[in-house]
């Protein structure tokens, strides 16, 4: 359980990664649309793993086919994905 004005390192891994995708997907212009269609996911899921204002993002939810595609398609570095899998 975290601590008020505490975050647990699960959650500052998720933002992270969170935002380095978005980060990508905006440098490279990639449409929301595309990357749903290539990995088989709905748009309400897409934006609970990166997009959610409310909440943190849960990209720890995706699949591998998932990650594999965002590797391939927002040119992810070895560094980025060790970080959010490793912690």
């Amino acid at each position: 359980m975290a601590t008020r004005g505490f975050e647990l390192e699960d959650t500052k891994r998720n933002k992270a990664f969170a935002l380095r995708v978005r980060n990508r997907i905006d440098e490279y212009g990639v449409s929301r649309d595309k990357i749903m269609k290539l990995t088989g996911i709905k748009h309400a899921t897409l934006s609970r793993r990166f997009f959610s204002k409310t909440a943190p993002p849960e990209p720890d939810m995706m699949t591998v086919k998932e990650l594999r595609v965002y590797c391939k398609l927002l040119k992810l570095s070895d560094e980025d994905i060790l970080h959010f899998v490793r912690g």
